[in-house]
């Protein structure tokens, strides 16, 4: 996705619901950036995917070349 590493992890829990987390990473060398995050619990994996995918577009929203742009990017 836009040139970033993307894993998500989806997992079923004991009470037959699943959860998610996942990681983006972007940037090269001293200009790189990782963030993490969690979901919470869904009934379904389609659910907890269709979380982790809104979560991982909304960090690429503000992921811009920081060489060019005078946007902040992660700090």
């Amino acid at each position: 996705m836009a040139g970033c590493r993307v894993q998500l992890v989806f997992q079923r829990q004991e009470s037959d619901k699943w959860s998610g987390q996942g990681t983006v990473r972007c940037g090269l060398d001293e200009n790189a950036a990782e963030r993490s995050f969690r979901t919470g619990s869904y009934g379904t994996r389609d659910e907890v995917e269709e979380e982790a995918l809104r979560r991982v577009a909304d960090l690429l929203g503000n992921n811009v070349d920081r060489n060019t742009s005078r946007v902040n990017n992660w700090s």
